[in-house]
Formats: C-alpha cells, sequence, structure tokens
C-alpha cells in the first residue's frame, strides 16, 4: 500500500466508517476529492474495469463494502483544504504523520464474500485496458535489480534525509514524466537509476579480459569509475565548476541553499513536495529540476567524451562554464517553444509556469516585456557570474 497523505485519508475513512455505529446516520467530512469519489461517483466504473487505473483497489473495496454493510445511511461533505476547519486541519497532520512512519500499520481489507466481486467486465475491457493488467501481472512476478534497488533507496533516503521529503519507489519512477525533465534527460535518469551504464564494477566481470577491465578504474583519480564516482567525487576538470554554477544559480533565484546527491539530482522533481503545508510549488520544483538534471547530464556528457572522443584530454574551465550555460539557455528555449504549440487554458498555465521557472534566473528580468515568454522576437539568456 502506498505510502501517502490519501492514502492516510483513506484509511482514516475506513476506520472511521467501521468504528461508528451502524445503526446511527454518518457523515464523512473530507478535503480529499480522490477518496471521495473513489467510493462514490467513480466506483461502478472502476469495479467494472477491474481496478486496473486505481491505486489503492484493496482498500477502496473494503471502504466501500463498510458502507454497504452499515445500516444507517452514510454520506460524504467536501470542504477545501488549509482552510481552516478544525477537524480538517487535525485529520491532515495525522495523515501526514502517519505517512512518514517508516512502515505502514497492518490494515485490514477484508470484503466479505457477499460483496466481493472480482476481475472487469468483458463489456468494459479495452485493448488498453488489458495491456496494462497483463503488464502489471507480469511485473508482479519480476524480481527487482539488487542494483536498481539500492539505488533507489538510496535517492528515497537522502530525500528524507536532506528535505525531509518522503516519498514511495513508485512516485520517484513517476516523477521521471514530469515535464521539467526532457526525454533525452528522461532516458539517462532511468539507466542511471537502473545503474546499467557500462561503467566501473561493469568492467569487472570475470567473462572480461584484463584489457577492458581497466576501463574500471578513472584514469585521472585511480579509483573505480562509478557513477557515483563521476558524479560526487571524481576530481576531473567539470564536475565542481559545473555543481558550483548549479549553486550559485540556485541561490541567486531565491533557492534555500542544497548540495547535490542521489536525492536531488535523481529525486529533482520531488523536492518541491514539502513547501506550503506539503503541497507542490511548481515553478519552484520545476527550477531546481531543469537546473539539476541538466547539470548532472552535462558532467555525464563531459566525461564521456574527455574519455572516448578526447582521448582523456580535460576540458579547460572555461570551456566548461560555457558549457553549462549553452546547456541551461537551450533548456530555456526549449521550454518557449514548446508554450507556442499550446492552446487555450493549457497554454495559459504553461506560461506561468515558464515565468515562474525562469523569471528569477534571467538577465534583466525586471525589464522584459510582458509577453517574452511566446515572443521569439524576445532575446533572453541565463544570468551570468564572474566565472
Amino acid at each position: 500500500m502506498e505510502q501517502s497523505n490519501q492514502t492516510g485519508e483513506a484509511v482514516a475513512t475506513l476506520i472511521a466508517t467501521r468504528v461508528a455505529d451502524p445503526a446511527k446516520p454518518l457523515l464523512h467530512i473530507t478535503d480529499s476529492k480522490t477518496t471521495l469519489e473513489a467510493v462514490t461517483k467513480r466506483f461502478r466504473k472502476n469495479e467494472d474495469e477491474g481496478f486496473i487505473h486505481h491505486k489503492n483497489p484493496d482498500l477502496t473495496r473494503a471502504i466501500r463494502a463498510a458502507i454497504l454493510e452499515r445500516k444507517a445511511h452514510s454520506a460524504f461533505q467536501w470542504v477545501k483544504g488549509h482552510n481552516g476547519h478544525p477537524g480538517n486541519e487535525r485529520a491532515d497532520v495525522l495523515a501526514g504523520r502517519r505517512a512518514r512512519k517508516p512502515a505502514p500499520d497492518p490494515v485490514d481489507v477484508t470484503v466479505p464474500r457477499q460483496l466481493r466481486v472480482t476481475g472487469a467486465k468483458l463489456s468494459k475491457i479495452t485493448q488498453k485496458l488489458a495491456y496494462r493488467a497483463i503488464r502489471a501481472w507480469k511485473s508482479a512476478e519480476i524480481q527487482p535489480r539488487q542494483r536498481t534497488k539500492e539505488r533507489v533507496d538510496q535517492v528515497i533516503q537522502d530525500l528524507r534525509d536532506e528535505l525531509d521529503v518522503h516519498i514511495a519507489p513508485e512516485t520517484l519512477w513517476k516523477s521521471l514524466a514530469s515535464s521539467a525533465i526532457t526525454r533525452e534527460a528522461r532516458q539517462w535518469m532511468w539507466m542511471t537509476l537502473h545503474d546499467a551504464y557500462m561503467v566501473g564494477t561493469h568492467w569487472l566481470r570475470p567473462s572480461m579480459s584484463d584489457e577492458l577491465k581497466e576501463r574500471a578504474v578513472c584514469k585521472i583519480c585511480g579509483q573505480t569509475e562509478t557513477m557515483e564516482h563521476i558524479l560526487f567525487t571524481c576530481t576531473a576538470k567539470g564536475r565542481e565548476i559545473i555543481w558550483k554554477l548549479l549553486r550559485e544559480a540556485w541561490t541567486k533565484a531565491g533557492g534555500l541553499p542544497r548540495d547535490p546527491s542521489w536525492g536531488t539530482i535523481m529525486g529533482a522533481a520531488c523536492t518541491g513536495r514539502k513547501a506550503n503545508g506539503g503541497r507542490r510549488v511548481s515553478a519552484l520544483e520545476n527550477r531546481w529540476a531543469i537546473l539539476a538534471v541538466e547539470s548532472a547530464r552535462l558532467i555525464w556528457k563531459l566525461r564521456c567524451e574527455r574519455v572516448i572522443a578526447n582521448d582523456g584530454a580535460e576540458f579547460t574551465g572555461r570551456e566548461v562554464h560555457n558549457r553549462w550555460f549553452a546547456e541551461i539557455n537551450r533548456r530555456l528555449t526549449l521550454d518557449r517553444c514548446v508554450t507556442t504549440l499550446l492552446l487555450g487554458k493549457k497554454r495559459k498555465r504553461y506560461i506561468r509556469l515558464v515565468e515562474g521557472t525562469w523569471s528569477p534566473l534571467l538577465e534583466e528580468e525586471r525589464n522584459l516585456p510582458p509577453r517574452w515568454v511566446t515572443d521569439s522576437g524576445v532575446l533572453v539568456g541565463i544570468k551570468r557570474g564572474n566565472g
């Protein structure tokens, strides 16, 4: 069961339904539209489709069954969250506290046989739903790769220790689909989380020749060249410069000091979740995700160019400096181009997101025209320091 505020609120709904007097009317007051709609207007559709799209099907079934077993009327009332409602504020605090527990409490989601429905209706199943169900069944049979598990656990632990951000592995993987992460960066992050790049100990397999095993060692540092070494400890020219540029850009744009780590890089699209009482701040999260991921990927690209294309020759400080600004400006240009392809309300929302993300990073930000995001005639660029 996923550890989240929504899960906590759903469990609270289940417990309240079970402990309340079944002979008296029950009113659930909640700010969770997800829980409310899951057991009311969307329940029949989800049940007909076998809950294939649903995150917590067993929990939702248990809530519905507990409601149906009651003799008196049960109702739900939605209230706006974080709006001063005493009961709602207290419930949200308790749900968040339980979500941060290292291990979840056991929750009985047993559904009585007479109320149990399994599978999906043939009249409702589609090819897309069928494929999704098959993938879920096959995924459940596959044992997780040890390297992947260790890397994901490290990311989650770093986020918890450094930023007090608590996420599940599923949340980390879904964060790779963030609009702040390009397709190329997403592929690099996926490979890195799986420790799938041919670096470091991958060259030390028994089947490798002695000549190939030499590639496991960094020619600059003399240490095993793992991805962790490349990103966080290698002394080759470029890594420290790029992280310094990242820190300067982030803090000058108003961000609190933050060091690169597995959590803040691979979990970059999750780092804004704690702000404003647990609510996400899209512009802030986007800004860090773009800067952090593009910086980390540039370190990787420079390493590959140095080792493969330049025969070990290092870059100069000026070259690294210019490459970083070129990457970030390229990313800014991409966001502006995407905006021009959107229409209606989606376009307006994305313009606000781009403005909030990039404005604090730009040269002459106070003198920019109102429509700088969509006006291709306006030249904008990232503030440059003295480096």
